[in-house]
């Protein structure tokens, strides 16, 4: 399976949604008891490292066991463990359709495999995160950026294979690479980010990347 470092993540998200304005988010603590299916399309999300959606839940007080009751395996696998933030939807498709919630809980591999995709997962354990503003396939970290604050900016840095987020009141990011690297919260200044500048009109906030430094798209 590909691995995707950190840099090149970020990279995917700037060629998505580098020209347009992007959703806030939320991720709510809720009960739900109904039939879950596997988000078509979280694949790498766990691979990742620094802010995951695993410690998302965690910081949460959700912690556990994977939640899946059935189907179960029928020989030794990675259940139960947790192993993942698992995204969850409603959706017998598998997919999220923008400006729609989904949901996040403790799966383990097996579960979270794609073979398990479009499979609907039945589950006793129903205290989970309510996503809003969730896009397909983005790291935890982007999603972070995007949840109001009173920062006017949010970075999303990547140190070596991990991604991590930082509020700043002002765009000094070129100074702060020049002249201070440790200035930001997660140690050493990233060598490749993406800023987020927090909109905020008719009492709607909205995110734009506002500046970036990325790695050069290679071809192979």
């Amino acid at each position: 399976m590909l691995d995707r470092s950190a840099a090149d993540a970020l990279m995917e998200f700037a060629q998505r949604y580098g020209n347009i304005r992007l959703q806030s988010t939320s991720a709510t603590v809720v009960t739900y008891a109904g039939t879950l299916y596997n988000v078509d399309g979280s694949t790498y999300d766990p691979k990742i490292g620094g802010v995951t959606w695993k410690q998302l839940l965690v910081n949460s007080g959700i912690n556990g066991n994977c939640y899946v009751t059935a189907p179960l395996p029928t020989v030794a696998s990675s259940h139960p463990g947790f192993d993942v933030g698992g995204h969850m939807t409603t959706n017998s498709h598998g997919k999220v359709v923008t400006g729609q919630s989904c949901y996040l809980m403790p799966l383990c591999s097996w579960h979270n495999s794609t073979s398990r995709n479009h499979q609907a997962f039945s589950h006793t354990q129903t205290r989970m995160l309510e996503l809003s503003g969730y896009m397909q396939a983005e790291p935890a970290a982007t999603f972070l950026a995007r949840m109001p604050t009173d920062a006017a900016y949010t970075l999303v840095g990547a140190d070596g294979p991990q991604l991590f987020t930082a509020d700043l009141a002002e765009p000094h990011v070129d100074a702060l690479w020049g002249d201070s690297r440790d200035a930001v919260e997660g140690g050493t200044f990233p060598e490749y980010y993406l800023l987020f500048r927090q909109i905020r009109e008719d009492g709607v906030i909205s995110y734009v990347i506002d500046s970036s430094r990325l790695p050069e798209a290679t071809t192979g």
